[in-house]
């Protein structure tokens, strides 16, 4: 890390490459009926982004913008979906014309905007319905997921069209300027218990099935969203992956058997989350009234996740792993607020000190692009991609010269 860090300074994201390529591949080997799409919303790092691509997976994208990195990195339209619940016609318009494979739908007024804009433009669109589900996640969350799992079905929602209302849909649809190809089940994120996603996939299969008696047609395409989670803390097991994998493998089986049928599995933390590491270095040592504090040059507004989402990241004095014996203390940033605290416990070695560096880990999603980088006008960090033991520039440092971007003053006094 001290070698990285030489290279590019600090804060700095660190990406490991080879682990991102082995999830994929173990993803790959524990779902072989299914096409894996990168949940681009989780880090949308061009680097990190293209090397996704060149494994061999698609994109689910949540933005316009978010399009045009997939097109940027190189994505075939056809391995494209495109969530979200408030897209604008801009938006729909440039996916629509772009033909990628699905944009999943997340009402009925959607639906018929989509088609409205799809005559407009005079290109037919693809669609799949995304589906609120009438039950959601069983168990109470807890642990590294918080108390929610960030639920995004089984309750009321801004995501997806609610299940009980499906039979609304009938055959009305215009069948002239929209396919739908698919559903889009989605339920919850960060999900540590087997036994729940096997149970949403058995609640998606019946969705599918129902959908296809409401509207007559015969899907092709499931988008199973997945929500597999990584552990943050000690007391959590990482997924037994291929003794999952063969069982939804089983539950989905009388849709895969059918010829040119899609499953598709949406993944953004499982692929990313642990291969990051947010490395900053410590520019001050406190202590106050009985507590310790280690500031570093990186805050909240370079990686707010701990606070936002009130997640615990294990953290480290990373060029210092073989020294013992210095307590404890919280990690705090330089920023000049009090909420500006990256890990409440930190083990610090005796032998603590300016320059030492301080690594967060599971920081490879929803980290630099979740954070408020012009929260007190910092420069912005840079992205390390490591490689096949090659170090690769992600992204460049920021300048503060970056904050006068798309300002403008206020015009002299005549």
């Amino acid at each position: 890390m001290t070698e990285i860090v030489r290279q590019f300074g600090t804060p700095l994201f660190v990406y490991d490459g080879n682990m991102i390529r082995e999830r994929y591949e173990t993803l790959r080997r524990s779902f072989p009926s299914f096409d894996v799409f990168y949940s681009m919303k989780a880090n949308p790092s061009l680097a990190l982004i293209g090397l996704l691509r060149s494994l061999g997976a698609g994109s689910e994208i949540a933005s316009g913008g978010e399009l045009f990195l997939a097109r940027e990195a190189g994505y075939d339209p056809l391995d494209i979906v495109f969530a979200g619940p408030g897209k604008s016609d801009r938006e729909l318009e440039e996916a629509i014309i772009s033909g990628i494979y699905a944009i999943n739908a997340e009402s009925f007024r959607e639906l018929e905007h989509i088609a409205h804009i799809s005559k407009l433009v005079g290109v037919p669109a693809r669609v799949a319905l995304r589906i609120n589900t009438s039950v959601g996640l069983t168990k109470s969350g807890g642990g590294s997921a918080g108390p929610l799992h960030e639920r995004m079905a089984g309750g009321p929602s801004k995501f997806g069209i609610d299940e009980e209302k499906l039979d609304r849909l009938g055959k009305s649809w215009d069948k002239r300027a929209i396919e739908i190809v698919g559903i889009h089940v989605y339920t919850a994120s960060q999900i540590l218990h087997e036994d729940e996603i096997i149970e949403n996939a058995k609640r998606t299969l019946a969705v599918a099935d129902h959908v296809e008696s409401v509207t007559g047609t015969e899907l092709v395409a499931i988008d199973f969203g997945g929500g597999l989670g990584v552990p943050h803390y000690e007391e959590e097991a990482s997924l037994d992956m291929p003794a999952l994998g063969a069982a939804v493998e089983d539950v989905f089986r009388p849709f895969s058997s059918r010829s040119d049928s899609r499953l598709i599995l949406e993944l953004g933390r499982y692929l990313l989350s642990e291969s990051g590491v947010f490395v900053s270095r410590i520019i001050e040592l406190k202590e106050s009234r009985g507590e310790r504090f280690v500031i570093t040059d990186g805050g909240i507004n370079q990686f707010v996740r701990p606070v936002l989402m009130k997640v615990r990241h294990q953290a480290k004095v990373v060029n210092k792993l073989a020294s013992t014996g210095g307590g404890t203390a919280k990690v705090a940033g330089p920023l000049c607020t009090p909420i500006d605290i990256t890990s409440q416990e930190i083990e610090v070695p005796e032998d603590v000190a300016l320059e030492d560096l301080v690594g967060i880990f599971n920081a490879g999603a929803y980290g630099y692009s979740m954070s408020p980088q012009l929260f007190l006008s910092h420069a912005t960090p840079a992205e390390a991609l490591v490689l096949d033991g090659e170090m690769h520039e992600a992204r460049k440092r920021g300048r503060v010269e970056d904050l006068l971007l798309n300002q403008r003053p206020l015009p002299e006094p005549e």
